[in-house]
Formats: C-alpha cells, structure tokens, sequence
C-alpha cells in the first residue's frame, strides 16, 4: 500500500554530529558507499557539502559538513535546514566534551536524534556505559525507558547501516514535512568558500520550492543569476527539487552558512500577489484572536530570518521586508492594528510625521535581543490582558457547606455573571482545577443565574477539594 503522506513529503534531511574521531566521517562514508576521504575522489565529492542516496526507493539527504559551529550559525539566522540528527558516540570511548556541546545545540534546535553507537567491533567496549553517560546528559535511549533510539554501527564492516537508514525513514514518516517544489525558492547554503581556480564555490539545499539554472538571486544588493547546478556525483543538472543538494555556480564571493536564498522573480512576484490582497491578509490576521500582529522592517534578509526564528509562539508577523519604513508599511499597520518594529533602518520625518497621524506606533531597534526581549515583554502582558478579558465572572468562596451529601462553595460574585452550566476554574494556592456549574442556588432556591454583589451556593459537575479564599472564574 502506497503511504501518501510520505509520497508526497521532501526527503529527509540529516546531519551528523559528536565528538572528533567518533567516526563521523567514516559513517557517512559508509553510508554512501563511496570513500569520500580518498585523494582518488577529488572534485565536486570532496567539496559540495551534502549527499542524496535512495534507500529502498526513497531519497534521504546527508549534510557531510557542518559540526557543531555551522548547525549553530545555522539555526542562529533561522535556517533550521537539518531535520534529523545522529549523534555519533565510540563505544570505546563514550560521551566526550564535543559530544555534550553537540547535545546541547541539539536540544536547543528541537531536532529529533538517533544515537549512532560506532566502532563496535573493536575490543574493549561498554555499551551500556555509553547509554548511562547519555542518560546522565538527559539523552533517554529506548532501553532505559525514554524515545531515544540507538542503533550500534560497524561503518568499516557495513553493520547496522541498513538498520540506521531504516530508522531515519521510520522517523521520517511519523513527521514528515511536505514536498513543495512549486511554492517561492527557499535554499540553505550549507557550504562555501572561494577555490583559487574555480572562483566562489557555493554549495546549497532547497527547503521548499526548486532551484533552476537562471534563478536570479539578490543578496547585498547585487542580483547574481546561476549559470551552472552540479549535483553531488558531478553531473549537471537543470534544476534541483527540495532536499536535493546541488553545487551553484554563479556567485562572486563565498556566502555564509545558513544564508537563505530565494530567487527575485518569485520574491517580487509574491510581494505583488500580498499587496493585491491586502484586505484578504487583514481579515486573515483579525481572525488570529490569540495572536499579537507586528508589522517589521529590517536591514537584510538575515536579520528577518533571525528575528521571525525568535520571536514568541503568539507574535504574529503580519507583514515584512526589506529597507526603510514606507508610506505604504504605516497604512498596513493600520489596517492590521499592528505595530512597525525597524531594526537598523530609518524612517524619513514624513513617514513619521504620517504614522503620528495614524496613530501607528514606530519602534526603532540597533539589537535583536533587544527587540525580542521586548517581544516576550509584550508577550506576557498581552497573554495577561487577554485572559483577563475572556474571563466573564468572578466569585470567592466564602464559605462551605453541604447540601444532599454534595460540597457546595458559598460564593461572593464579584465580577460579572455566573450562568447554570458554565464552565468554570477553581484557583487556589495548590493550582486551578476546572470543572462546571451544575446547580446555583440563591437563599436555598434554585437559579439560572447570579451577579456581580450577589452571594450564592455553587455546585461543581466533580468532586473539587477548594478551600476559603479560593477563586473562581467563568471564561467567556
């Protein structure tokens, strides 16, 4: 039976990581069954960065690159381009330094991992040490009860390989990310540097959409248009779908890994798209009730990338781009009730002069930590504000008493209103509990409801251990 959802997800990208002469290289090696460390195989294999293979019919990328300071350079401008990470440990010599440096970057970019337990066939090993030390780094494997998977290789013999991409695709499937090569171009370097004869050598990854040989690419204010894509065996190909890495040839100069680029056509093509539906993308936002909009303009594209990567789970970026606040950005604001965040760029006494009109709120920034730690300020006082507007009555118990073996809570409302039926949360010191109104009784007669000043006898739909002085709440 054909699994649709797999069919129709990119392939998995993966990296590897751990401590120096675990056998990273090797494994990877193996994997590819190609000695990619041998002078024999020089050119494009050495150099381009990453792999594809097929394993049983379905492609899975391998970054062969990075460690631990490009998946962190990585993750810091918002790339995020590993889905899957194996951390390589030698059973013969267990948890190392590097190995806890890479579990840290690990845990911070929220990857799922595979533990790859290598050099199991030399004397002298103890995997079950190894599993106590990851243990000790809060690294659960299955057989001590976390979710951790582990599979233990032989690279040099071929053992446990099969095993180990069978686990990847396994992981794969439960969390697959789609494949979307018609969507605009998002592709992550994962490798460059300039080669005294071949000039700028850039090595890339689409994440969604498709690189083409003609995309033009803007990065620093200069367009560049690929001339030439090789692929990892050498070959040279007209266009690579996500998750197929590829060589791009083109560029002037080496580029940073984890710069993401997309091609300008498309960019420009969707920013029209977005400013002909303006009104569609308003309403679209009014409906995120539990969100809060900002509207940002930044200096490069590596600064969006950078603040949209950490901004809180409830910001919601309504609108974005490049360069000096304009006209156009204080009118959106408006509409969106949103407002602009300016990281490193300017706004003219007009525009300024405009949003005063407007009563749109520009705030200007020199530091992203800076604007995001006021993010999370906002953050927190807007999940406050919109909590304290949700809720729709409040009472405190004032007293306790029984009626037909039932506890009642004798309640002064002091907000609001109580209605038979609703659903309510008991807060007291020991936590909330939540629960419904099943009777409400005022001067021992039954109600449908009671008001703000009034006093009455509540009961709950279960059985509540609440005390005097403990809060309760109806939301709306």
């Amino acid at each position: 039976m054909t699994d649709t959802k797999s069919t129709n997800a990119r392939p998995p990208i993966v990296t590897l990581m751990g401590h120096v002469d675990h056998g990273k290289t090797t494994l990877l090696d193996a994997i590819r069954k190609t000695n990619i460390v041998s002078s024999e195989h020089g050119g494009i294999t050495q150099h381009i960065g990453a792999y594809q293979i097929i394993f049983e019919e379905k492609p899975i990328t391998f970054i062969d690159t990075p460690g631990h300071a490009a998946f962190e350079k990585m993750r810091s401008r918002g790339a995020e381009i590993a889905d899957i990470v194996i951390l390589v440990v030698a059973a013969n010599d267990g948890v190392k330094p590097q190995t806890t440096e890479a579990i840290k970057h690990i845990k911070k970019a929220d990857k799922p991992i595979i533990v790859a337990v290598t050099k199991v066939d030399l004397p002298n090993i103890n995997i079950e040490k190894v599993k106590k030390e990851l243990k000790d780094q809060d690294v659960l494997v299955e057989s001590y009860g976390g979710q951790v998977p582990v599979v233990e290789v032989s690279a040099p013999k071929g053992n446990g390989i099969s095993e180990l991409l069978e686990l990847i695709q396994l992981l794969w499937q439960i969390s697959p990310k789609p494949n979307l090569p018609e969507e605009p171009l998002e592709a992550v370097i994962v490798e460059s540097y300039m080669d005294k004869n071949r000039g700028a050598i850039v090595s890339a990854i689409p994440k969604v959409g498709t690189l083409k040989v003609g995309n033009k690419i803007n990065l620093d204010g200069e367009t560049v248009t690929i001339r030439a894509l090789i692929d990892d065996l050498g070959q040279n190909i007209k266009e690579a779908l996500p998750g197929k890495p590829c060589e791009i040839l083109g560029f002037k100069k080496a580029l940073d890994v984890g710069t993401v680029i997309r091609d300008t056509t498309t960019t420009k093509n969707s920013v029209q798209k977005t400013q002909a539906t303006l009104s569609d993308i308003i309403a679209k936002s009014q409906e995120v009730k539990d969100k809060f909009k900002i509207v940002v303009k930044a200096d490069v594209l590596g600064s969006l990338e950078a603040i949209s990567a950490n901004l809180p789970q409830n910001v919601l970026v309504v609108s974005q781009g490049v360069g000096e606040v304009q006209p156009n950005d204080v009118s959106f604001a408006k509409l969106a009730h949103a407002p602009i965040l300016a990281f490193n760029v300017k706004t003219s006494p007009s525009v300024q002069h405009q949003a005063e009109r407007e009563g749109v709120m520009i705030r200007p920034y020199k530091i992203i930590y800076e604007l995001i730690a006021d993010m999370e300020d906002v953050s927190t006082g807007f999940e406050a504000a919109k909590q304290e507007k949700k809720v729709k009555a409040q009472g405190q118990i004032i007293a306790i008493f029984t009626i037909d073996g039932k506890t009642i809570a004798g309640t002064k409302v002091t907000k609001g209103k109580f209605t038979l039926g609703d659903n309510i949360f008991v807060k007291s010191l020991g936590g909330t509990k939540e629960s419904k109104i099943v009777s409400l009784k005022k001067f021992k007669k039954d109600v449908e409801t009671v008001v703000a000043g009034q006093e009455c006898g509540i009961g709950f739909s279960t059985e509540l251990d609440f005390r005097e002085g403990d809060i309760i709440e109806s939301l709306g």
